[in-house]
């Protein structure tokens, strides 16, 4: 048998070198091939925050002795240039107030037809809302001007809802909550003034101290039967309670009566109120000669 030669030492070093340099690449090699392949799956788009509720953008304008102060909220600035150039047109120096810009606001639908409106919207002690599709009259205005402004937005916002003192004038259906006012013959006692008023319900939204819009109407009529009447009229008014409501939602009830008679003419010295006891049982406003 041939003897195999032995490398010089320097020959067999280097190829220790070559053997360790192998393995090493061949175990980064696997390490390599071991690594996860990147994932190809798209990652998840995070969740889009969810829009802001909307809700219907808002106008109110109170004529005070001539003097109009506006407040509300649009969609966009661009809306309430438009609205707040429309009150400068038809009242000049004479208003004043800021509307609130909110993207989540809806397009106004009456913004297009305002400006005929305003132009019939000079009642002093008047108030009107714009709330979407839905109009509200309130504080004083004549039978005449009441007709007269039902009449003009009747023809620019069909379809709306008209309320406040819209109702029971012009081509609206009497109130029949107002049955009993309407009945009393001009200089009726005021006794009999009473006795109608007691038969009168009046409304207040669910747990405040505000008069329904749907009572303002029967309120205006209700200041005229207690003007019209004959001989002494100082009254008493006891706001309405329901069950679990304090005393003192009761009086501010009452008091909130009195303001609406006052401002449709009615004498603020010849009414008292006061609220029903805590603890009574469910009632609606009474009234009764002092």
């Amino acid at each position: 048998m041939t003897a195999v030669p032995l490398l010089p030492a320097p020959s067999r070093t280097a190829l220790a070198a070559a053997v360790t340099l192998a393995a090493a690449i061949a175990i980064a090699g696997c390490n390599r091939d071991a690594t996860p392949a990147p994932s190809t799956q798209a990652t998840a788009a995070t969740p889009a925050a969810p829009p802001a509720a909307q809700f219907e953008a808002r106008l109110n304008l109170v004529n005070n002795n001539g003097t109009v102060r506006y407040d509300g909220t649009v969609g966009s600035d661009e809306s309430r240039k438009a609205i707040e150039a429309m009150l400068r047109q038809a009242y000049g120096t004479g208003v004043t107030g800021t509307l609130a810009v909110d993207a989540a606001a809806r397009p106004a639908p009456w913004q297009a037809n305002l400006p005929q409106f305003l132009s019939a919207f000079t009642m002093h002690g008047a108030a009107v809302g714009f709330d979407g599709q839905r109009i509200e009259l309130s504080g004083h205005a004549s039978d005449s001007d009441r007709t007269a402004l039902l009449a003009r937005a009747e023809q620019l916002f069909p379809g709306y809802t008209l309320t406040g003192l819209f109702r029971g004038v012009g081509s609206s259906s009497p109130d029949a909550s107002a049955q009993a006012l309407a009945a009393l013959k001009t200089g009726a006692s005021a006794g009999d003034v009473v006795k109608a008023l007691n038969q009168t319900p009046i409304q207040f939204i669910d747990g405040s101290a505000q008069v329904s819009p749907d009572s303002l109407a029967v309120l205006s009529q209700a200041a005229k039967a207690i003007q019209g009447s004959a001989g002494e009229r100082r009254i008493e008014i006891t706001g309405p309670a329901g069950a679990g409501e304090d005393l003192a939602l009761s009086q501010q009830r009452a008091e909130a009566i009195k303001v609406q008679l006052i401002v449709n003419g009615v004498s603020p010295a010849s009414i008292e109120t006061k609220g029903h006891p805590a603890g009574s049982t469910d009632s609606g406003a009474s009234f009764r000669l002092l």
